[in-house]
């Protein structure tokens, strides 16, 4: 889940940084309830959390929904981000955010509003095609290709 979030959010823009974390089960190892946007695994599915603050001024996210399939956490997720991109200021993390405007505020529009969460996400998949590029996958991508050019044909696989 970590990895597809990553995939789907990778060189986004937002008002400031957001920081994501996945934790595998509810021990919370990588601290999912201290991000912009945490997921914690549980037993029925996924728990979402919202508005977390690490650092000097710690807060501890606000529970937002719990999800059963991987594809509602990408949308969860992606519909969330939209939201505060559009509705944050300049350099305002997601939790002065969420204290600004509410959690029943951003409950109302990702959880609530069914159609509107899908516009939330269409819009974040939107501004996402026009992302840059993954680094580290073109890395992998030029290694590999660097490595089968000097291979002689016979000890390439078929």
């Amino acid at each position: 889940m970590g990895i597809e979030l990553e995939r789907m959010t990778w060189g986004s823009w937002g008002p400031h940084k957001m920081k994501l974390a996945v934790s595998g089960c509810p021990r919370n190892c990588s601290e999912s309830t201290i991000k912009d946007f945490g997921v914690i695994a549980v037993e029925s599915g996924w728990d979402l959390y919202v508005g977390g603050n690490g650092g000097i001024k710690v807060r501890a996210c606000d529970f937002l929904c719990h999800v059963k399939t991987d594809p509602e956490v990408l949308e969860y997720c992606g519909a969330f981000l939209q939201l505060y991109r559009e509705g944050a200021r300049y350099l305002e993390r997601t939790a002065p955010w969420l204290e600004r405007v509410g959690l029943d505020y951003i409950k109302q529009r990702v959880v609530e509003d069914d159609p509107l969460r899908l516009e939330l996400y269409q819009r974040f998949l939107h501004a996402q095609s026009f992302a840059q590029t993954d680094p580290w996958a073109e890395c992998v991508r030029d290694t590999k290709s660097m490595a089968f050019a000097s291979l002689k044909t016979e000890d390439v696989p078929a």
